[in-house]
């Protein structure tokens, strides 16, 4: 099957001329302005883009098909472009290089040059997708799986395999780094939805308004850069899954139309009037103590119950230490894939600083450790790894809240001073923990959006100086 090559120009001999010298080699779509070229981008797919920078309103202003590039380059950046330049328009060939274009030939066209400039960007396109396929799919044999012989790993696989083919809304629980989202995929490729969209969406990153659009689409002019019609994550995600990362970060009002969806199966675009519907497995996330959440009046109760039918947590990397070695070295493989080495593995030094650290920051935090030793290691064998800011322990240690409590005098205690001694250890352990960074470290206290304003108030409470600006 023949690659596509769309060109945009506004003139029609220009338009014919490629059409002709292209048409041996490639399958071509014309659009002769910037609305006919986002038609065409829309309902076909197409490999590469032939852009004339003059275009309609302003056919004498290159800015015009500048202006397209980089809204190209923003909604399509795995999108090629090459641009056509005038005689006295060369300057802009230099800047849509830098804006993302791959190349460019000039008017009036010659055979040969247009013809070498279109296969050598075609090849560089299909080298450069065939590089982030081959990323992909490492990723994939390393990622897809979840690592580890622990009771604890293998009664996770277990409940996955149970829950997996149930329609049912899963809850999945665990600290930030556990892996919820690789559970969540785990769970879609095990289901009979397999072959249908996955999306994934963080819940706590956007603003309601943005959430809400993203979530359920939009009409064109439905508010004010509604240029045309959008569908939403509901649409996409029909006969697949759809996982809210964070759903504990939901705003109120999301979180009501998300709940008239759960019970109505309906659902409609902003600005719009039709009912829709979609066949979506819902499976959410959270870090935070959502019954906490419920009882202050952050969460609703009604949404609460609809998505928690089945839970699923996931365990911090502490509590399955002897796992480590299993996952450190699928991450090496990968890590070192990226980096364009090969590397057998960890000295016994480093696997047992490894299996000593707590990980608050769980498999992210290990993945990023082993990234680093990698970027830095000299030869093929990881024999040092950065510093691991943080207790050490050994598996089986006293819990130190225990230890805490033993060390209390036998005379008593000020109730008051000893709680706020205690906080003050946990705020002072937190910011040592992250790197001294707060709005990580009230995170990590389970604060949630306001982290960093709670450190900031505890840390002026206890006159706890951190760097400026962390």
């Amino acid at each position: 099957m023949k690659q596509t090559v769309l060109v945009v120009d506004d003139n029609d001999i220009n338009r014919l001329n490629l059409k002709l010298l292209l048409k041996e080699s490639y399958q071509i779509l014309e659009a002769g302005d910037l609305e006919g070229a986002d038609e065409m981008l829309s309902g076909h797919r197409v490999d590469l883009v032939v852009l004339d920078l003059a275009l309609p309103p302003e056919p004498d202003n290159p800015e015009i098909g500048m202006g397209y590039l980089k809204r190209l380059r923003a909604e399509s950046p795995d999108t090629p472009v090459v641009v056509i330049t005038g005689h006295d328009e060369r300057s802009f060939a230099v800047r849509a290089q830098e804006m993302g274009a791959l190349d460019f030939f000039g008017k009036p066209f010659d055979p040969d040059e247009v013809k070498n400039t279109i296969d050598r960007s075609m090849e560089t396109s299909w080298k450069v997708m065939r590089e982030q396929e081959m990323e992909r799919a490492l990723e994939s044999q390393v990622n897809t799986e979840i690592l580890g012989q622990s009771e604890v790993m293998c009664q996770l696989r277990q409940l996955i395999d149970q829950v997996a083919s149930a329609p049912s809304t899963v809850l999945i629980r665990g600290e930030t780094g556990t892996g919820k989202e690789l559970v969540a995929r785990k769970l879609h490729a095990a289901s009979n939805r397999s072959e249908q969209p996955f999306i994934a969406i963080n819940c706590a990153a956007m603003s309601a308004e943005m959430l809400e659009s993203e979530l359920f689409g939009y009409e064109m002019g439905a508010f004010s850069g509604a240029g045309k019609r959008k569908l939403g994550w509901f649409e996409r995600a029909s006969g697949g899954t759809l996982f809210l990362d964070e759903v504990a970060g939901l705003p109120l009002p999301v979180q009501a139309k998300l709940l008239r969806v759960l019970e109505s199966g309906e659902f409609s675009r902003l600005g719009g009037e039709a009912i829709l519907r979609s066949d979506v497995r819902l499976i959410c996330s959270t870090r935070e103590d959502l019954e906490r959440n419920v009882a202050d009046g952050s969460f609703r109760d009604d949404l609460y119950y609809r998505i928690h039918v089945v839970e699923i947590v996931v365990s911090p990397l502490r509590e399955h230490i002897d796992d480590l070695p299993d996952l450190a070295d699928a991450i090496l493989l990968r890590k070192a894939a990226m980096c364009g080495k090969r590397m057998d593995g960890f000295s016994d030094d480093v696997l047992e600083q490894m299996s000593r650290y707590s990980w608050p920051g769980n498999v992210r935090e290990l993945e990023n450790v082993i990234e680093r030793a990698v970027v830095l290691a000299e030869g093929d064998l990881v024999e040092s790894i950065p510093s691991l800011v943080g207790p050490q322990f050994v598996p089986g240690d006293v819990d130190p809240l225990q230890l805490w409590f033993q060390q209390l005098p036998e005379t008593g205690v000020r109730a008051e001073k000893a709680v706020a001694e205690f906080e003050r250890q946990l705020v002072e352990a937190a910011l040592e923990r992250n790197h001294h960074i707060k709005a990580r470290a009230g995170r990590w206290l389970g604060f949630g959006d306001r982290a960093k304003d709670k450190m900031r108030y505890l840390c002026d409470k206890y006159d706890i100086e951190v760097q400026e600006g962390l």
